[in-house]
């Protein structure tokens, strides 16, 4: 069982291919829908094995989700919980973790949570790597 589990966190961090398949986006996770297709990838980035767990794991994100602490929030947690359905796994680039986390944080921090480990953007591949980066590079969201 050590051995499994080591392999999957192992894995998680580079392509899996063949042992992940597709499946349609849950209604669910309302925060994964309308963002540019319909179909994810289990598991998914986050490490999460079945849809149940995809589900329960999100719900935790889906009111910070659908604030307006970010613009691109809503397609990083995506990117994590509900990756697109490619031949390969496309991460959020570090610059896209580093620019959510610095605006949502303190959101979250209202509600008595840091920011979490799963979530550190050490973990996500430099920009010059492929990756999902935000739009405009520099973007800094400000609160009207």
């Amino acid at each position: 069982v050590f051995a499994l589990s080591g392999f999957l966190r192992l894995a998680m961090g580079f392509d899996i291919g063949l042992s992940t398949k597709c499946v349609v986006i849950p209604k669910e996770m309302d925060m994964c829908h309308k963002i540019g297709y319909s179909e994810m990838r289990l598991p998914n980035l986050m490490g999460h094995i079945s849809m149940a767990e995809v589900i329960l794991k999100s719900t935790t994100w889906q009111h910070l989700a659908h604030t307006d602490c970010h613009p691109h929030v809503r397609t990083f947690l995506c990117s994590l919980f509900a990756p697109i359905c490619l031949d390969t796994f496309i991460h959020p680039c570090r610059s896209m973790c580093v620019a959510v986390r610095d605006s949502c944080a303190p959101a979250l921090a209202c509600q008595g949570h840091p920011w979490p480990d799963s979530l550190d953007c050490d973990r996500f591949p430099a920009d010059e790597d492929m990756c999902l980066a935000s739009l405009t590079k520099e973007y800094k969201y400000l609160h009207k």
